[in-house]
């Protein structure tokens, strides 16, 4: 069996946000996107040994991107993402990450990005995205 090697050029992320009333691709202005999904897991000591209870699953998507404050065509993702934490901030917005062939949809909360940065550097901020109920689909 072959193997096949994913680069970060590979990596579709689109958000779909109610501010805009379209979906958002990030493909111009995102350097990276990570989703990580982490088990809260309680351990019961009994007779026989340890046992382990999922009790919830918690989920983040990190994204770091340029920052586009000033640009209209097209329309700026920052803007965006400040528009929908600040008008949306308890809705949840779907995203969709396609990566390596697969796509992992889920629930996000939206986030505003910070502004600002180094004077010899290029403008990029993170965000960090709360995924609802850590519930992602993987098709």
């Amino acid at each position: 069996m072959a193997l096949t090697y994913t680069t970060g050029h590979d990596l579709v992320l689109t958000i779909k946000l109610p501010s805009t009333g379209t979906a958002v691709t990030f493909v111009d202005v995102c350097a990276s996107a990570t989703l990580t999904m982490e088990n809260e897991q309680t351990v019961v000591e009994t007779l026989s040994g340890r046992s382990y209870k999922t009790t919830a699953k918690n989920a983040t998507l990190d994204v770091e991107l340029y920052q586009d404050w000033a640009s209209t065509s097209p329309a700026s993702v920052c803007q965006a993402l400040w528009t929908a934490a600040t008008s949306y901030p308890d809705t949840a917005h779907l995203a969709v990450l396609t990566a390596g062939g697969k796509t992992f949809t889920f629930n996000i909360f939206p986030a505003a990005p910070p502004v600002g940065g180094g004077a010899n550097d290029v403008l990029t901020t993170s965000v960090s995205f709360v995924v609802e109920d850590g519930t992602i689909t993987v098709a």
